[in-house]
């Protein structure tokens, strides 16, 4: 087992780095991944998970004539998380000298790391990008964006987030209607890296308050230009579920179409949302493990089988 490579996973907003697990879990059962030395990293963003933060108090604005809007310094979606991405990044290669990094991000940690591929052409040796969050709402596709952002701002709002005791949390996660769609394993992840203490109420609390996760709906959506977009030197995989409201196949099919060196537009992932990393854990693992064996070192190392079996 001579080749090694370094998995990095990156959450989408309001989730937390252990939703990843159920996925990780099915990985590393995987033959594919057998003949190549993985490393998975996940990490929390800030405001969530372990990563909370309340320092600053977010305001909500109820006159906006599209629903009500909140501000607060996560609003600047693309950039603190693109931020702290590549710092996780720099990290890695400089522990893992020569180690290649392959990239899986869901909603806003997809589009981070495609923002860091863009920006520092090299970084990945792949990306497996599950529904970023990308477009131009000036495109005339996404005529119903600021709909969609008051309606996701709205229910956020309305979401109980304290608790007297972690069991009452808990239990208020299990049956929450919003999550009956979600894997229970899944689920039980999230819950697990979600809730926190809070040291001042003695309450248990989501870690990203809805107040804040809110306010990551209300960011500028990113959106590259022809320049940017042919930058990456590694090879783009985008995913989604057949029953999303906030991604458009559309746009990232003429990409794909336009640059198919990079890009690669996949087949969506059935009865599943946005959120079908927590949805269809099975699926999604699947979809990685298919891409990954077009990526070095799996295919390399695929090939080598096949070559070997061939001479036999």
């Amino acid at each position: 087992m001579s080749k090694t490579v370094t998995l990095l996973f990156a959450h989408g907003g309001g989730f937390c780095k252990e939703t990843w697990e159920p996925i990780i879990r099915r990985l590393k059962g995987s033959s594919v991944l057998q003949a190549v030395d993985t490393q998975f990293v996940c990490f929390d963003f800030k405001y969530h998970g372990s990563n909370r933060d309340e320092s600053v108090a977010a305001t909500i604005d109820l006159k906006h004539p599209a629903g009500p809007r909140v501000h607060h310094p996560a609003v600047d979606l693309t950039t603190w998380t693109s931020a702290q991405v590549l710092q996780q990044t720099r990290e890695l290669q400089s522990a893992n000298v020569d180690t290649p990094l392959i990239g899986i991000g869901h909603s806003m940690g997809a589009s981070a790391l495609w923002n860091v591929e863009t920006q520092y052409p090299g970084t990945f040796a792949g990306l497996i990008l599950f529904e970023p969050v990308y477009g131009n709402p000036n495109s005339g596709v996404m005529t119903n964006s600021d709909a969609i952002t008051g309606f996701l701002v709205s229910i956020t709002l309305q979401r109980e987030s304290s608790w007297p005791s972690r069991a009452a949390a808990e239990e208020h996660l299990r049956n929450y209607k919003n999550f009956a769609a979600w894997d229970r394993e899944s689920l039980e992840a999230y819950i697990k890296g979600a809730l926190v203490e809070d040291k001042v109420t003695n309450k248990t609390v989501l870690a990203c308050s809805p107040p804040i996760e809110a306010s990551l709906y209300c960011h500028k959506l990113m959106h590259l230009n022809d320049h940017d977009l042919m930058q990456p030197k590694c090879k783009i995989f985008f995913h989604h579920g057949t029953r999303t409201k906030i991604f458009f196949p559309s746009i990232f099919k003429e990409i794909s179409d336009k640059w198919p060196h990079i890009y690669t537009m996949e087949n969506p992932i059935a009865n599943s949302s946005h959120v079908m990393v927590l949805e269809k854990p099975a699926e999604s693992a699947q979809k990685i493990l298919n891409n990954l064996q077009q990526l070095e070192p799996f295919h390399q190392e695929i090939v080598s089988d096949e070559e070997s079996h061939a001479r036999l």
